[in-house]
């Protein structure tokens, strides 16, 4: 089939504007039809001691949760670093340097993943090559999330959770202890943040017509406003809330692989509002009687200020989020040493590695040792949680069973 040229999908006239965003879904579906990640002539073929097992996913096995970590310009050592300070071999992790970032940045990134023994030995860590115009602020910025879980989808089904890191982000718990916590939850339950909003002020956010030209170029450009306006929708609520979510991978294929009509209208939709990330996911569980009742009104995410220290971090926050660069070295770093206990350039110690001394103070170190350890012998089918992960699951436990059992889950003033 012949696709029309993106341009010709935004129709501009005087009196009105006809919007048909399609540049989403096709960059959705481009995550099906065309090899977006393994594309470097560099890539591993052969691995020693390669890992050919699949994660165990028999009853009270732990989960197996699918991280998105992206970035910008300059952002690939903090993605490498998140990586490794949330590496699990269990779990399956997706790499993107949008457009704004070189090729050359893009390269080195893939070759650092593909060089680590330990990635290469568990094959789990996959690196999107060609890239595309992000914007946070537009449809571009949904449009990267679909087809991040679409590519995901792709690449393994075995997951049942889907995660988004930014480089301003950085965990505050193990992977055995998010794991742990993780285990005795509903595996259709999602994590998702809503605002309170009033009528008139979501009436106006989304009468705004937003273009984003990101949808349909390959670069990074600003958004712009148009002049005219449009209706409200009458037929569905729209809801609002955070665009950091946690969601199931049921969820994630209702959204992607359109069985149903609801999610792919409002993506289009969705297409020319600002900050669409802060109302799709909420809007689409709240119109899907399916879903509404397998949602927790939190995001399981810590908003940072100036001046925190660890101790004000909440106990359900799994992540905190908005660190600056110049925090790499403080407050991150108290983190590796006193939660983490990740040393530099390492991974973070599992159960699973406890007794393979994966942990050393200088990456060429850490290279030659994980060369010469059999990673087939390590077990990842079990965890060991500290104080603080038994105490998350418990907290988790009793959120799921207070709050997905209320019919009226979705607010109802919008």
């Amino acid at each position: 089939m012949k696709l029309p040229k993106l341009e010709s999908l935004i129709v501009f006239s005087n009196t009105h504007i006809k919007f048909l965003a399609f540049g989403t879904l096709l960059l959705i579906l481009g995550a099906y039809l065309s090899p977006y990640f393994h594309g470097y002539s560099t890539e591993v073929t052969w691995v020693p001691n390669r890992v050919t097992t699949v994660p165990s996913k028999l009853a009270g096995d732990p989960p197996v949760l699918a991280y998105w970590i992206y970035g910008s310009s300059g952002d690939g050592e903090r993605i490498l670093r998140l990586l490794k300070a949330t590496y699990h071999p269990r779990n399956q992790y997706l790499l993107l340097l949008d457009a704004s970032s070189s090729s050359k940045e893009r390269s080195d990134l893939a070759v650092s993943v593909q060089l680590d023994p330990l990635f290469s030995a568990f094959d789990n860590v996959n690196v999107v090559g060609r890239s595309y115009g992000v914007n946070q602020m537009g449809g571009s910025g949904l449009a990267a999330l679909l087809h991040a879980s679409a590519l995901l989808l792709k690449i393994n089904t075995n997951w049942d959770w889907f995660i988004t890191l930014g480089p301003s982000d950085y965990p505050l718990m193990t992977q055995d202890d998010i794991l742990h916590a993780f285990t005795f939850l509903p595996k259709d339950l999602n994590f998702v943040h809503f605002a309170n909003t009033s009528v008139s002020d979501m009436n106006e956010r989304v009468k705004r017509v937003v273009v984003d030209p990101n949808v349909y170029e390959r670069k990074n450009s600003p958004i712009f406003y148009a002049k005219e306006t449009r209706n409200a929708p009458n037929t569905f609520k729209i809801l609002a809330g955070s665009p950091w979510v946690i969601l199931s991978r049921s969820f994630i294929e209702y959204c992607v692989e359109g069985w149903d009509n609801f999610p792919r209208k409002l993506l289009m939709y969705m297409s020319n509002v600002e900050s669409p990330l802060e109302l799709y996911f909420q809007t689409v569980i709240c119109n899907s009687p399916g879903f509404q009742n397998m949602t927790i009104d939190n995001d399981l995410r810590y908003v940072m200020s100036k001046n925190d220290t660890l101790n004000k971090m909440g106990e359900t926050a799994i992540v905190a989020r908005l660190f600056k660069k110049e925090d790499d070295d403080g407050l991150m770093q108290e983190i590796d040493t006193n939660i983490l206990k990740r040393c530099a350039n390492g991974v973070v110690r599992g159960k699973w590695c406890f007794d393979q001394k994966s942990n050393v103070t200088r990456n060429e170190d850490l290279m030659k040792m994980e060369e010469r350890v059999d990673w087939r012998l390590v077990d990842i089918n079990s965890v060991e949680a500290s104080p603080r992960g038994v105490k998350l699951g418990q907290t988790l436990s009793r959120l799921a069973s207070e709050g997905i059992m209320r019919l009226n889950m979705c607010p109802s003033s919008i």
